[in-house]
């Protein structure tokens, strides 16, 4: 009878702890709840250069246009379109159009898809 009432509240107090939500603002929580419908990406790079520049473009609300910089900002250094592309789709954005065309001038490639959330 003794040893019930440790193991008890024991239990108890283990189940609250780890029952807990931890909140944070990452780009994880920001894109889950802010329900972003769509989103368009234009990744640029330059003829001998690794590093890739990302434009997000979310919507035009001011929390959609935050939330695209901070994706932009995120995104752009990155070395290669398939790590920008695994980024959005573990992000919860699934791409669904790629143009079948890229831009090329003076060195410098584009490449745009779109996104649905």
């Amino acid at each position: 009878m003794r040893l019930i009432l440790p193991i008890l509240f024991l239990t108890i107090l283990s189940i609250k702890a780890f029952s807990q939500e931890v909140r944070s603002d990452s780009l994880e929580n920001i894109a889950r709840n802010a329900m972003f419908t769509d989103a368009y990406i234009q990744i640029e790079g330059k003829l001998h250069s690794k590093k890739l520049k990302v434009e997000v473009n979310l919507g035009d609300t001011p929390e959609q246009m935050k939330a695209g910089k901070e994706y932009s900002e995120k995104l752009t250094g990155k070395k290669s379109y398939a790590a920008i592309l695994n980024f959005m789709v573990q992000n919860e954005f699934e791409p669904v159009q790629t143009p079948e065309y890229t831009e090329a001038y003076s060195g410098q490639a584009a490449l745009r898809v779109f996104f649905l959330s």
